[in-house]
């Protein structure tokens, strides 16, 4: 499902972006790492989160669109993740990728998943490999929203990620990437509840549940 990586990034890991300044940033550079550093902070000061979102992804060259709803959970290095019909579990160690078209489950080690992506282990990523930048500052819906866009430092598939903050409070209110390919992918935040109760097997796969399921185990 090609929409797990930008989806990891931007509902779990660019809250936690911030960046090691150059030795001669910019005023639009240092208020960008400025504000994803607040809204860092403030994510990680939290037991336990819950992201009801919206997802749509465009592409005007190839008259492609496609739009759905999703919810993340997540604690720490864990997290469950639904999106339309499929379902992202992991335990912090282990990742199963639940394909309920295929009655499938694949199970691949966090860490060997789309480059690593993990909670934790992409904020240093995050600080080393982007460039964060203030675009400006718009209303959406009568409230103030900063606009921050994030730059890979190397060449990746996605060349450019946007971030938009809440003004007031550092709150995450939408995301978009941009592929190579002139795709674009938008997440919008509906409804984010924090430290939330989390149930016992929120964050492991029981194939036992699916009858007939196929297990694909690579790790």
């Amino acid at each position: 499902m090609n929409c797990l990586k930008p989806l990891l990034v931007f509902l779990l890991f660019i809250p936690f972006a911030h960046q090691t300044l150059c030795a001669q940033p910019s005023v639009h550079d240092q208020k960008g790492a400025e504000l994803l550093q607040k809204a860092s902070e403030k994510l990680k000061g939290y037991a336990s989160f819950e992201i009801d979102f919206s997802y749509v992804l465009e592409n005007e060259e190839y008259s492609m669109k496609e739009t759905m709803d999703g919810r993340l959970l997540s604690q720490g290095d864990k997290y469950q993740m639904k999106v339309g019909e499929n379902t992202f579990i992991s335990d912090g160690t282990n990742v199963w990728t639940y394909l309920e078209e295929f009655n499938e489950v694949h199970i691949s080690l966090a860490e060997e998943t789309e480059g690593g992506l993990t909670p934790t282990s992409l904020f240093d990523e995050f600080e080393t490999q982007f460039r964060s930048r203030f675009i400006r500052r718009e209303q959406i819906e009568g409230k103030p929203v900063d606009i921050i866009d994030l730059v890979p430092q190397q060449a990746q598939a996605f060349f450019k990620y946007r971030v938009a903050l809440d003004g007031n409070n550092h709150n995450l209110v939408y995301t978009e990437a941009y592929d190579r390919q002139g795709g674009t992918y938008t997440y919008t935040v509906k409804r984010f509840r924090t430290n939330v109760t989390v149930p016992s097997d929120a964050f492991t796969f029981s194939p036992s549940k699916y009858p007939g399921i196929e297990i694909i185990d690579l790790r």
